[in-house]
């Protein structure tokens, strides 16, 4: 009835993945956007000196805005990005053997 009740589970198949090439591309430009754009915004903040009007940081907030936006693009797409699944099934024992009876 539940999981300890002694049934005994079957080993149906092994799943391998195949990446493609989307899959891979969508990452590495996951890794520059995320990089670059983090330098960008880091430096940015650090670079502010006196007073902060609103002009200002409207601009960090947008900047922020359009960083993480392409953050969320890129990493969810690298995440949905088609994969190839082989599945294999252990053969029994005797499965290819031939019996040639009279």
């Amino acid at each position: 009835m539940g999981i300890f009740s002694g049934e005994r589970w079957e080993r149906t198949f092994r799943l391998r993945s195949h990446q493609g090439v989307g899959r891979g591309f969508l990452s590495v430009l996951f890794w520059l956007w995320g990089t670059a754009g983090l330098l960008f915004n880091a430096g940015s903040l650090m670079g502010l000196t006196g007073s902060i009007g609103v002009g200002t940081s409207a601009y960090l907030a947008a900047t922020s805005l359009i960083w993480i936006g392409g953050m969320l693009l890129f990493g969810i797409g690298a995440l949905l990005s088609h994969l190839d699944f082989d599945g294999e099934r252990p053969l029994q024992p005797d499965a290819a053997d031939i019996h040639i009876s009279r």
